[in-house]
């Protein structure tokens, strides 16, 4: 008899969890990114640097959800082309911002969907130089819409990998910074 109980428990238990996959209104979803951030600023020449994301999310209903987090593009080294830079001297360009998102989700079958998004990126950008004799460094802040697709796969019912592109456009006094973001990430659901 306490056999049969138990098994009740769980049954009804489990109709309770997430499945990240088939997210239906309510259910709600974090996770953490983390990919290759290329740059690209005209008159520069800006190394590749890893960069990372925390997000959260919230569906409204079976194929769209709100999304939000905190994204570091990455510290990457910077010269003007055809120039060496002296021994001593370092360049670095940051970019960090938060972001809020529409995630459109397109189930292919109960453990695999693509999806697209688009959003706004409240940015911040620091470019900095040092030498031995000194150092100068300058930011700006502005807010640029972003975008982005991929795919997800469930491993279980509360876990799933993503694999995505992003692309994040800023644009301070004509000045086109534009960041593409290609990551892994790890999602659970709850």
């Amino acid at each position: 008899m306490n056999k049969k109980y138990l098994l009740a428990g769980l049954f009804v238990a489990s109709l309770g969890s997430t499945s990240i996959a088939t997210a239906g209104a309510g259910d709600t979803y974090a996770g953490i990114s983390l990919g290759n951030a290329s740059s690209d600023l005209s008159g520069l020449d800006i190394d590749d640097t890893i960069g990372w994301k925390v997000f959260g999310g919230y569906a409204l209903n079976d194929v769209l959800a709100i999304e939000g987090g905190y994204t570091s593009l990455g510290d990457a080294d910077w010269t003007l082309p055809g120039f060496a830079l002296p021994p001593g001297v370092s360049t670095s360009i940051e970019t960090t911002g938060f972001e809020i998102a529409a995630v459109g989700n397109f189930p292919l079958n109960s453990q695999l969907s693509l999806f697209g998004k688009v959003g706004l990126f409240a940015w911040d950008v620091e470019i900095s130089a040092s030498s031995p004799s000194g150092s100068a460094s300058d930011s700006t802040t502005g807010t640029d819409v972003f975008f982005g697709f991929g795919g997800q796969y469930e491993i279980s019912g509360n876990l799933a990998v993503r694999a995505s592109w992003e692309r994040y456009a800023m644009e301070d006094d004509g000045e086109d910074l534009d960041i593409d973001f290609l990551s892994v990430s790890a999602v659970f659901g709850f």
